[in-house]
């Protein structure tokens, strides 16, 4: 019984994380801070994590992205952050404009 309420708990709390239906991107203020924060961070791994739960928190948009794709350094993380963030973009129309750098079977990666 306790495992059941610990499941119905987190299940709570990351559907209250989400973002809801975003009616505006983040704000270049928001935006700024939680670039600063990643920005501070020394791991890519950490660095990986918090993308991605802000992608999963605010409206970031492609624009966005792509600046806190620039803070990591390993190309495979880089993939892996695109890919956790991609459904949770606030302008996904865009997204040619974030999948340059990477290769055609990376863009594809990206986008499942």
């Amino acid at each position: 019984m306790k495992s059941i309420l610990g499941l119905v708990t987190l299940f709570v709390i990351s559907f209250s994380l989400r973002a809801a239906d975003c009616e505006t991107p983040t704000s270049k203020e928001r935006f700024t801070s939680l670039y600063e924060t990643v920005k501070t961070t020394t791991a890519d791994q950490q660095k990986y994590m918090l993308i991605a739960a802000y992608a999963k928190r605010e409206c970031i948009t492609v624009s966005q992205l792509s600046d806190f794709l620039d803070l990591i350094e390993n190309h495979k993380l880089k993939i892996s952050t695109a890919q956790a963030a991609y459904d949770h973009l606030f302008d996904l129309e865009n997204i040619d404009q974030l999948t340059t750098e990477f290769t055609e079977y990376e863009k594809s990666v990206i986008k499942k």
